[in-house]
């Protein structure tokens, strides 16, 4: 299988370098073997390649691990290469790959696809029906990531060769159409797909997975139409009001189906080996170093050049449920020590967090090292103060000498599925009290917090300006997501989906507060530049100068430019608003 699928690029597709060169390659169907595709096993072979393509963590071999979300407004990295900073790179397919190896992926599903009548009658149907709903997931979850970069794309929905033109020069078709087309493909997986007790070899996709799936396309399209539409960006005629329905109902099939429920500690949830066991997480990738060769490099390189920002710290209520604006539990400055900051917030915050006697490792022995100070020299430096407690194993693995190599990255889990019901109906305006508490209160209870009382939301001065006002369950379940999926790969498609440039462009992320004098043993406040109230600039401490603020284009950033070349091969593609 591999000479057909992934190993062997013999996979054509729109974007390569002369339309000559993509016009004179062989089709598939002359290079493969009638033997294909004929069993069960065939089937799994051919799509567990597609696997690989799921988010990961870093390689032993490649170095630090920048971990999710950092280069947004609630994380900080070194390597800010992105809109949000305003490097705008007109893309070819040089300097981005993505448009032509999302492409070679759908081309390849749509071969094994169009091959599925070569099964025989005598394999079992429910293992069939189970890799070929797979294969309709990956479809969808590939045009998912062309969609959230692009916007509109051409739809292919089969297998074609070099001598189609129809195929070659398509036009990109409206995003609500390749959503729906995604949203068709993720319904067929969803017929076919066994639920996730009964699949046998975890993790693979299952029932559930893509129901939860469906709800997040949903969701993304359903707030891009609604809060884009007037705009070059928009879809005429749509307020997203339909696929925010279909968000709603699709993330409800997942919380009343019952397989899943809460994992009882919110902390131990992100730095597992392995989730078979895990109640809430019904998707992962894992990693086998010793076994397989497959390691990365998580929990080596703390804290992987990355840090959370002010604003993803100050987004935590208190343990009374109210903002720190509100609360009796808060008075001005008590969150500028680490060794305070903690006190009377929401446990979340602890368990995402590093602040001084926090346990870094723990030795065979039961030997305890401790956290004294965030670190700002090392190459793997934090940019903000604000070190990472998500994601640590801190014990320390006599098997490799170090800590494992083996944590694994969570895809799909419960939690999300709560927070895009109680997002869908708060958007639709018909949310309820009983919509709550099987939703954002499940979150809240799970992490010892008072549940949201419909009604009786009190208005934070200080809730974010997206440059338009929400209702106050909707800023609410906003901050909720914000803190519940903080640093899970989230907040960048949240922030494009929202329309919410207003809440950062033009603004400078803020880091830690320091006090005057030393903070460790290579670097000072002297050393680092300081806003007029004592808290972190990364931007200018530590970027080459950088001018210290995000600087987004929304009249472009939104989506990024087709390759170049891509539309000089086929003229029937147009290029992005703002990157004609």
């Amino acid at each position: 299988m591999k000479k057909i699928l992934k190993l062997v690029v013999l996979i054509l597709t729109i974007s390569f370098a002369s339309c000559e060169d993509f016009l004179d390659r062989a089709p598939l169907d002359e290079v493969s073997e009638a033997s294909f595709y004929t069993t069960a096993d065939h089937l799994k072979a051919a799509v567990s390649g597609f696997y690989n393509d799921l988010p990961g963590w870093t390689a032993l071999s490649v170095g630090i691990n920048t971990l999710p979300d950092m280069n947004t407004d609630t994380g900080i990295s070194t390597s800010p290469s992105n809109r949000f900073v305003g490097i705008y790179t007109v893309a070819t397919t040089s300097n981005n790959t993505q448009w032509r190896t999302q492409f070679i992926n759908i081309r390849e599903i749509n071969w094994l696809i169009d091959h599925f009548d070569q099964v025989s009658a005598d394999e079992d149907e429910t293992l069939v029906n189970q890799y070929s709903g797979e294969a309709y997931f990956f479809r969808a979850y590939y045009y998912f990531e062309l969609l959230t970069a692009y916007g509109d794309l051409p739809i292919f929905d089969q297998y074609f060769d070099n001598t189609d033109e129809e195929y070659v020069f398509a036009a990109r078709d409206p995003r609500n159409e390749v959503v729906d087309f995604m949203l068709e493909d993720l319904d067929t997986a969803i017929s076919l797909l066994q639920s996730f007790p009964n699949i046998d070899g975890h993790p693979r996709v299952s029932k559930e997975a893509a129901q939860l799936f469906k709800a997040r396309v949903a969701l993304y399209e359903g707030t891009w139409e609604k809060y884009h539409s007037g705009t070059v960006y928009g879809v005429d005629g749509s307020d997203g009001s339909t696929y925010l329905q279909i968000a709603a109902d699709a993330a409800e099939d997942v919380i009343d189906g019952g397989v899943f429920s809460l994992h009882s500690d919110y902390k131990s949830l992100f730095n597992q080996v392995g989730y078979s066991g895990n109640t809430e997480v019904m998707l992962w990738r894992d990693y086998n170093s010793i076994e397989f060769g497959q390691a990365n490099i998580l929990q080596q390189q703390w804290p992987n050049g990355s840090g959370f920002t002010r604003f993803s710290i100050e987004s935590y209520l208190c343990t009374d449920g109210l903002p720190t604006a509100l609360s009796p539990l808060f008075t001005d400055g008590d969150d500028d020590d680490l060794t305070t900051i903690e006190d009377n917030r929401d446990p979340r915050l602890a368990a995402s967090l590093m602040v001084p006697g926090d346990i870094v490792q723990i030795d065979p022995d039961g030997t305890e090292t401790y956290w004294e100070y965030p670190n700002f020299a090392a190459s793997t430096a934090t940019l903000t103060g604000y070190e990472f407690e998500k994601y640590r194993n801190v014990y320390y693995d006599e098997t490799y000498t170090n800590f494992t190599e083996d944590t694994s990255r969570i895809i799909f889990r419960l939690g999300e599925a709560l927070l895009i019901f109680a997002e869908a109906k708060a958007e639709l305006g018909t949310i309820t009290q009983a919509d709550l508490d099987k939703s954002i209160n499940e979150l809240r209870d799970r992490a010892g917090m008072p549940g949201i009382t419909l009604g009786a939301i009190p208005t934070d001065p200080n809730w974010p300006d997206y440059g338009y006002t929400l209702t106050n369950i909707l800023y609410e379940v906003r901050r909720e997501r914000t803190v519940e999926l903080l640093a899970e790969g989230f907040r960048a498609d949240d922030l494009y989906r929202w329309r919410a440039h207003n809440l950062f462009d033009g603004d400078q992320p803020r880091g830690a507060y320091l006090e005057d004098g030393t903070v460790n043993t290579t670097i000072s406040a002297s050393e680092l530049t300081l806003d007029e109230d004592g808290y972190i600039l990364p931007f200018a401490s530590f970027l080459g100068g950088a001018s210290g603020a995000y600087d987004f284009d929304e009249n472009k950033a939104y989506l990024i430019s087709i390759p170049t070349d891509e539309i000089i091969l086929n003229p029937n593609l147009t290029q992005n608003p703002g990157w004609e």
